[in-house]
């Protein structure tokens, strides 16, 4: 169990363990509460509704921190949702036939600039293909923090793969400039589709369809690499939305988009319950979020 409690304006997190035995699901697709969210840009592309996902065998170290561990067999079942909408035969990898995809992470094709693209959290980077998340306190209030090693393949090989570091947060995130810009370049393209640098993205973390099991929405704000081959170094940014069948009690971390409490009032207390059998993983080191340079504020 894990709980937040307030008290005098200071954050106190318990957390505790129960006894599991089966992985917990994460999932965001367009019949979901929300629907599955928005992704904005990179750079001039206009902001598109995001891919479903669902997430599976979750495995908790603590309270809310946990791990998606990475499972791989191939051409067999199961493959995630893009390989068989995109491809004739799913095979398990990237186009470059060498790059693993986490089949417990089960995304479908992405429409992106008109095209439908392979989207996967992949191994071979500083994750080893999991997905991590943990709850940590930033500016004075907790929020989930999730990180993976994430790849956009643009069905070409290896010169059509573009990996994105991935660090989503419940708190809040704030579109950069391109990379250009931010090395005093120019060339560079100042803008994630309807965003502009400076623009902010807020995420939250309770139950807000009061179905008694958590939910709310992961932000992401990055840029594009400069070596990809697809707008290289602009910048980019998602709102996803998610449902869980994890049991929670409370109403909120964090904020919704646009809300301010009164003055002195404290964010309710949030608890959340393992389900009944939800297998524990290994223990996970705590994320810490990248620097964002050269941002322009309202």
């Amino acid at each position: 169990m894990i709980g937040l409690k307030w008290k005098n304006s200071a954050c106190a997190l318990t957390l505790a363990l129960a006894p599991v035995a089966f992985g917990a699901t994460m999932f965001s697709m367009h019949d979901s509460f929300m629907g599955p969210g928005t992704f904005f840009g990179p750079g001039k592309i206009k902001d598109v509704g995001i891919f479903d996902v669902k997430i599976q065998n979750i495995g908790f170290s603590s309270g809310l921190n946990y791990v998606t561990p990475f499972v791989n067999n191939g051409p067999a079942e199961p493959n995630i949702c893009g390989e068989k909408e995109i491809r004739m035969a799913p095979t398990g990898f990237l186009s470059d036939g060498v790059t693993p995809i986490n089949e417990n992470v089960n995304a479908c094709a992405f429409t992106l600039n008109n095209g439908r693209v392979l989207v996967a959290v992949v191994d071979g980077g500083p994750h080893q293909g999991e997905q991590v998340a943990v709850t940590l306190k930033e500016n004075g209030e907790f929020s989930m923090i999730m990180t993976m090693d994430f790849a956009i393949d643009l069905g070409v090989g290896k010169a059509g793969i573009i990996h994105l570091p991935f660090y989503g947060t419940t708190g809040e995130v704030i579109v950069p400039h391109s990379l250009q810009t931010q090395m005093g370049l120019e060339g560079g393209i100042d803008m994630a589709g309807s965003l502009k640098p400076g623009d902010k993205l807020r995420g939250r973390l309770g139950d807000f369809n009061q179905d008694g099991l958590l939910d709310g929405a992961i932000v992401v704000a990055g840029n594009i690499p400069l070596d990809s081959i697809f707008m290289p170094g602009a910048p980019y940014a998602l709102i996803r939305y998610f449902e869980t069948d994890i049991p929670v009690d409370g109403l909120m971390i964090g904020r919704l988009p646009g809300d301010r409490p009164e003055k002195g009032k404290e964010p309710p207390p949030l608890t959340a319950r393992l389900p009944n059998g939800t297998e524990a993983a290994h223990p996970i080191s705590q994320a810490k979020p990248p620097t964002v340079a050269a941002v322009r504020k309202d």
